[in-house]
């Protein structure tokens, strides 16, 4: 009973968020983080990302793993400022990550749980329940790759700063997401679904989301959070967002296998699968990375488990 009380404190703060600001998840006219003026604009590029799929080692990468920090109905980029306003999230990497985190105060005050230190990022994503019971999350891994067929050398690392929602939250099993935008699998399968399957015990479930690869060079966030970046097409970025920079791939593993699980998010149903992220990285090693491993193609580290052997092949 006490899961179910805190679910719904969570969901009616979040309610009296939206009735108070007239915010959601997907906009938020207090927000407006950007670096320049200039509204929200429609969506370019491609609707969805296109991913990587099938066994790793093929294509350049590195690979961060950030272990679970905590929870909290808080979101800096959709809500900034506004303690207990958001659905509830679990938080990777930065362990400072509140409502009145900035890319500043990361930098500066936060620990991490990240396995690379210089990873000072903050990722988060909504928490999942199963039946009224929360799950903790067993640990997040961020793949950061250059985009498919896109040129290597072309790849710039993300800006200090840059704030970005990825994924739908309004997505409904009637219209669910792209699965290359968010989706769930096993292990570190690459086949995605838009609704969680049934995990063997040797590959439990992980939601996987994709991130925009293009960025308009100029601002760091936009009234949707979304607008400032675009997905790739055929390798290449819409004229309005010039900017290659590295496809970032954020994969959460929770301790769920087998079946008979009633599985939801704090923020409705698994078709609305989401995550934010907030560059906080140590510059200068982030630079040092895109430059070595993503501009030369260079595979710098691997995500597997070689229990899940029958999946490694994607």
């Amino acid at each position: 009973m006490k899961a179910r009380a805190t679910r719904v404190a969570f969901t009616t703060l979040a309610t009296l968020a939206v009735l108070a600001t007239g915010c959601t998840d997907s906009a938020s006219p207090m927000a407006d983080r950007t670096d320049a003026a200039g509204g929200a604009s429609a969506q370019a590029g491609a609707a969805a990302p296109t991913r990587h799929t099938g066994p790793q080692g093929g294509f350049g990468q590195f690979v961060v793993e950030c272990g679970y920090s905590h929870s909290a109905p808080d979101d800096p980029i959709v809500h900034p400022a506004m303690s207990g306003m958001s659905h509830g999230h679990d938080f990777f990497g930065n362990t400072s990550t509140d409502a009145r985190s900035s890319a500043e105060s990361l930098r500066e005050g936060g620990d991490t749980t990240c396995q690379n230190r210089a990873d000072t990022a903050a990722y988060w994503a909504p928490t999942l329940f199963d039946g009224d019971e929360p799950l903790t999350p067993i640990t997040s891994t961020a793949y950061y790759r250059v985009a498919p067929d896109v040129e290597p050398t072309e790849v710039e690392p993300f800006p200090p700063g840059l704030m970005v929602v990825a994924g739908d939250l309004t997505s409904t099993p009637e219209d669910p997401q792209p699965v290359d935008l968010a989706g769930w699998g096993c292990g570190v399968s690459t086949r995605l679904s838009d609704t969680p399957p049934n995990c063997p015990a040797s590959a439990p479930l992980r939601g996987v989301v994709t991130f925009p690869d293009c960025w308009d060079g100029n601002r760091l966030d936009s009234p949707d959070h979304r607008s400032h970046m675009a997905n790739s097409a055929d390798g290449e970025c819409p004229v309005s967002h010039p900017v290659h920079v590295p496809q970032l791939t954020f994969a959460i593993t929770y301790p769920v296998t087998g079946s008979d699980h009633a599985l939801t998010l704090a923020s409705g149903s698994t078709n609305g699968l989401h995550s934010d992220f907030v560059n906080a990285w140590d510059q200068e090693l982030l630079t040092e990375k895109v430059e070595i491993c993503l501009r030369r193609d260079a595979v710098c580290g691997l995500s597997s488990n070689r229990s899940e052997e029958p999946l490694f092949s994607g």
